[in-house]
């Protein structure tokens, strides 16, 4: 589902390096659900002003990230996947922190998982 404000104001921001950001984190929510087999199937992406910001969230319905893994998402070499090399995180939050953002996991209370994005508003 897309859930995008209109009237958004511009970031100034790399729109390839921004994208790329944005299918990593969509392909790791709807690889997330599949792996834990979720019935309920729920991917989201929203974007708001958000005071001098744009803020963008990537939200799944999947089986969330444990509590003791939170604290390393963004290392690199740091995965809770079989077969993840644990730099897709590590990469999307070095592009977002070069172009004067963060990125943030959030839990979601009934499950799941919201990645945060928040871009600064060009002045």
């Amino acid at each position: 589902m897309l859930d995008i404000a209109g009237g958004l104001p511009p970031v100034p921001a790399d729109g390839v390096q921004l994208r790329q950001v944005l299918i990593n984190l969509l392909i790791n929510a709807a690889q997330a659900m599949a792996d834990a087999q979720c019935w309920n199937r729920a991917l989201k992406l929203r974007a708001r002003a958000d005071g001098g910001f744009v803020q963008i969230d990537v939200e799944d319905s999947g089986p969330g990230i444990a509590a003791t893994d939170r604290d390393r998402l963004f290392e690199g070499f740091y995965t809770t996947r079989a077969s993840g090399l644990g730099l897709g995180l590590k990469i999307c939050r070095q592009i977002v922190e070069d172009h004067g953002g963060t990125i943030d996991h959030v839990p979601r209370p009934s499950g799941g998982s919201i990645f945060r994005i928040r871009l600064p508003i060009d002045a």
